[in-house]
């Protein structure tokens, strides 16, 4: 079996988590979907999943599970490594008189990170990799400035607020855990349309 990236054309050995297991508490494991991957694109983002996973909790409401996967899953790596992780996520960060802290984005990392993930996703919908025809791009409205995101949420609303009508319903990958991800692809299936993956956390 080969691996799940796209274009990638080396046997897949190795089992690939989507999402990571950092995502997920301990003893949750319903959720732990994995894909076939070569071992290249199983380490390839390995490095970028507590960074991902840091910016996500710190950028959604406390008042859901993101806290409590912050709080056992990130905090003891702040001062791992010679505080390598803490170092990277507060890096060009904004204080603000009131207290309250803006932290820069590295988008790179989370483009590789989602074009993986994304990539697993489509792979474990229907059983074959992404076409090297397409091209994968990422939109991230929690990252914007207010007014734009604003705007950017409401037209992302209109289409893929509800579920994939039954022509667009490209495939499940049958995610579980709901509270910590969700996630809905729209698109043709046979990959004869464009794909939009919609991934929630938390």
């Amino acid at each position: 079996m080969k691996c799940y990236f796209q274009g990638c054309l080396n046997d897949g050995l190795t089992k690939e988590h989507i999402p990571p297991k950092a995502f997920f508490p301990i003893g949750e494991k319903e959720q732990l979907l994995t894909i076939k991957s070569c071992k290249a694109h199983n380490n390839a983002k390995s490095k970028d999943d507590l960074y991902v996973l840091a910016q996500i909790c710190m950028n959604v409401s406390p008042s859901n599970r993101a806290r409590e996967i912050f709080i056992d899953k990130i905090k003891p790596q702040l001062d791992f490594n010679n505080s390598a992780l803490r170092k990277k996520l507060v890096k060009d960060a904004v204080r603000f008189l009131d207290g309250s802290v803006k932290y820069q984005v590295d988008i790179k990392r989370f483009d590789d990170f989602f074009t993986a993930l994304s990539c697993g996703i489509v792979y474990k919908s229907c059983g074959n990799s992404l076409p090297n025809h397409y091209d994968i791009y990422h939109l991230y409205p929690n990252f914007t400035s207010e007014q734009d995101a604003n705007q950017i949420e409401r037209e992302i609303f209109k289409v893929y607020a509800d579920k994939p009508m039954d022509f667009m319903e490209f495939g499940k990958p049958n995610t579980e855990n709901e509270r910590i991800y969700t996630v809905e692809i729209f698109g043709i299936p046979g990959f004869q349309s464009s794909i939009t993956i919609v991934h929630v956390f938390f």
